[in-house]
């Protein structure tokens, strides 16, 4: 019994260790009426382990934004999952092209990945009606891993040409996409410094969108990580004969 502890004490050691810890978040939003703002909220417990929510509200030039938003501390898993709920709201008299980016860092570690994400929403709009679009042939969401400082695109959903509009004062429900179903089932390359979304959109004069997204990376296990594994099952069937 002795033996194997210390063996997966010191397997663990040549894998790697890791030092719980609160993910960073970083919020950017920028509106083509040119008003840009960003935030790093500070993230509290959400209840379950290893959860953490975000809150934060930024205007700029033109437009009003909330963010909600949780983070997974995936020092303590081989799972990160990142994402919430998204509103937008253009104050300006003309459509803008809204360029949003939320990120959330993890803890590099796996060989590879597997991925899943979604999106979906409600647009509401205002007296001329609503809409919600894709601008410049650009897919509206992309999730990313940031790996040295590069973002590494996985996956892109509501892809153009794609385009919801809604009635005088009224709501029309976006669509939901996903990828990687059973979430997250997509391989992918091995979890980054930090995991993200990006989104391009073009939203009406007036009008608001509501956006509820996420997007889940799971660890595949290093070499030494499964070896790992397999000693603490060797460990078992040990102590079951003794």
């Amino acid at each position: 019994m002795k033996f194997c502890l210390s063996s997966i004490f010191a397997m663990t050691a040549l894998t790697g260790s890791a030092i719980a810890g609160i993910p960073v978040v970083q919020i950017s939003v920028a509106g083509s009426a040119g008003g840009s703002v960003s935030a790093a909220p500070v993230g509290s417990p959400a209840g379950d382990p290893f959860q953490y929510s975000y809150n934060s509200t930024l205007s700029g030039t033109g437009f009003l934004t909330s963010f909600t938003l949780t983070a997974t501390d995936s020092t303590s898993s081989n799972r990160a999952i990142f994402g919430g709920l998204i509103t937008v709201i253009n104050a300006s008299a003309s459509a803008q092209t809204f360029n949003i980016d939320i990120s959330a860092s993890t803890f590099a570690h796996g060989t590879s990945s597997l991925t899943g994400g979604s999106v979906s929403g409600v647009l509401t709009g205002n007296s001329d009606g609503g809409l919600f679009a894709s601008a410049n042939g650009n897919s509206i969401w992309t999730a990313y891993i940031r790996a040295s400082a590069i973002n590494n695109n996985i996956a892109s959903l509501l892809n153009a040409p794609f385009q919801v509009t809604s009635a005088a004062d009224n709501v029309a429900s976006i669509p939901g996409e996903a990828f990687g179903q059973p979430i997250p089932t997509q391989p992918a390359m091995a979890m980054g410094d930090a995991m993200g979304i990006h989104l391009v959109f073009q939203l009406g004069a007036g009008d608001q969108v509501d956006l509820t997204t996420a997007f889940v990376l799971e660890a595949v296990p290093a070499p030494g990580a499964m070896a790992a594994f397999a000693l603490i099952g060797i460990c078992a069937r040990k102590r079951r004969r003794i």
